[in-house]
């Protein structure tokens, strides 16, 4: 996966995609890879919140998102270490079992 210059996400705006989890998004930005999806469901949050590609809704966005993408290799490097800092802060299987232990801490109420 990390030969690729640009991971994409491209999803149509309906409600089984509104319920996907972003995991294809998360296996890129775990790669260092820069992304480009569908501004839909958790994608936003993804990579609005973490800064590390483009959402583009549409043939022409999506055009723009990936030429501007391939033409600048600096901007790939930064949303790529951007995705790969934040899968490593939020997404890693460490920092998600804290977040469950303390979910089931304070569901048992120790």
């Amino acid at each position: 996966m990390q030969k690729i210059d640009v991971g994409i996400m491209p999803l149509v705006d309906g409600p089984w995609e509104r319920g996907k989890c972003g995991y294809k998004l998360i296996q890129y930005m775990a790669s260092g890879v820069p992304v480009v999806a569908s501004p839909v469901g958790v994608n936003v949050e993804i990579v609005d919140g973490n800064q590390c590609g483009l959402l583009a809704n549409g043939s022409e966005e999506w055009q723009s998102s990936l030429q501007k993408l391939l033409g600048n290799a600096d901007q790939r490097l930064h949303y790529g270490l951007a995705g790969r800092v934040a899968v490593e802060n939020k997404y890693t299987l460490h920092v998600q079992g804290l977040v469950l232990n303390d979910v089931f801490s304070r569901v048992v109420g120790k």
